[in-house]
């Protein structure tokens, strides 16, 4: 009796005609699912149970005229940290971005708490996690020769230095008169191999309380505040002002040798949350860097 996997290789065996394209659930008509693709709104079986959200892109299998419903296209966080909350929905930082998310009624979260994520026709949290295991190692690709290795780094200080009054306050600023900075201790240097290829950099923006004029962002040589003003050096404008922003992967490429951290020289005037915000405390300058060794 032919198994599964003889039915699949059947169907491409010259003997079906096997399409695979992407569409957009627009909900249920009875037992299957209504996709638009290919110019058309199309009945699909589908093959899972696993229901996309509204307007959700999925993969759908067209064999020998009939649809099949299969996925969606883009893979589902299992686990992620809470940015924020507000009137019932939270907004939670993953590993493919930031999702919103519903939760049980009278449950209540704080920034940085870690948290079990649910999917199917949208995205629900299950609980707080009790622990955070390590993450799994993925191991090297056949025919490779390094292993590729994601680590994040949460700042343990920030702060914003004005010449005359010195560092005031823990937000980081980027304006005419002060500058802004994280602090990651030696956290960075004592991680990252310094024969890492950086693969990719990013950091943590909170959403910025003002947004003025240029923003200099870069590397300082500091674990910790220094007494006088901070020497702000590779300086590049980063494509993005908030969540996860990638940053030139030559400031870690620096960092995994040297003691330092990162932040704003002199600009216009900008102000981001600091370490020290009840909303965006655990987050703001948390680093997650992409590394091959």
């Amino acid at each position: 009796m032919a198994d599964d996997a003889d039915v699949t290789l059947a169907l491409f065996d010259g003997k079906s005609k096997v399409q695979l394209l992407a569409g957009q659930y627009r909900g249920l008509d009875g037992l299957r699912a209504v996709v638009d693709f290919d110019g058309g709104r199309v009945p699909a079986h589908s093959t899972t149970s696993y229901r996309p959200e509204i307007n959700e892109t999925v993969w759908v299998a067209v064999i020998d005229g009939v649809a099949y419903m299969l996925g969606p296209t883009v893979p589902k966080p299992a686990d992620g940290e809470i940015v924020s909350t507000s009137s019932g929905i939270a907004t939670v930082s993953t590993d493919v971005g930031e999702v919103q998310a519903t939760y049980n009624s009278g449950a209540s979260f704080s920034a940085s708490d870690q948290v079990k994520l649910m999917w199917g026709n949208g995205c629900h949290i299950v609980g707080l996690k009790s622990t955070s295991p390590s993450a799994q190692e993925v191991p090297t690709a056949p025919g490779g020769s390094g292993e590729r290795v994601t680590k994040t780094f949460a700042a343990i200080d920030s702060g914003s230095y004005q010449p005359g009054y010195g560092w005031r306050i823990n937000d980081v600023w980027s304006s005419a008169n002060n500058y802004g900075a994280w602090f990651y201790g030696t956290k960075i240097r004592d991680t990252v191999p310094s024969s890492a290829d950086i693969i990719k950099a990013e950091i943590y923006l909170p959403p910025p309380e003002r947004l003025t004029g240029t923003r200099p962002f870069g590397r300082h040589p500091y674990a910790s505040k220094p007494a006088g003003a901070p020497t702000i050096s590779a300086t590049s404008t980063l494509s993005g002002t908030s969540g996860w922003t990638e940053i030139p992967t030559s400031l870690i490429d620096h960092l995994k040798s040297n003691v330092g951290g990162l932040g704003f020289d002199l600009g216009g005037w900008n102000i981001w949350p600091g370490t020290q915000d009840p909303q965006h405390g655990g987050n703001s300058g948390r680093l997650r860097v992409t590394y091959e060794t």
